[in-house]
C-alpha cells in the first residue's frame, strides 16, 4: 500500500467520522427576521435588538462554516505533504 493511499484512506475515514456540517441557516434566518420584522407586538427597539442579534449568529455561522473548510484543507494539506 503506497503512502499516497494510506494517507487518502486516513482522510477519508476522518471526514466519514466527522460530524456532519448543518446545512445553511440563511434562509432560516431570513424567515424569522421577516416575522419579527412584521409582528406588531414588538417595540421598534426590540425589533432592532432581535434582528441584530440574528444577523450576528448569521455571520457567526458562516464563521463556523469556513473555519471548518479552512482546517480540513490544512489537514488534507499536510497529510498529502507527508508522502
Amino acid at each position: 500500500m503506497s503512502k499516497y493511499s494510506k494517507y487518502s484512506k486516513t482522510l477519508k475515514r476522518l471526514k466519514r467520522l466527522a460530524p456532519k456540517v448543518p446545512d445553511y441557516t440563511c434562509p432560516d434566518i431570513d424567515f424569522i427576521v421577516d416575522k419579527v420584522e412584521n409582528h406588531s407586538g414588538f417595540t421598534k427597539f426590540r425589533k432592532k435588538l432581535l434582528v441584530k442579534k440574528l444577523e450576528r449568529l448569521r455571520i457567526q455561522n458562516e464563521q463556523l462554516r469556513d473555519s471548518g473548510e479552512y482546517w480540513y484543507k490544512k489537514l488534507k494539506n499536510y497529510l498529502f505533504d507527508l508522502l
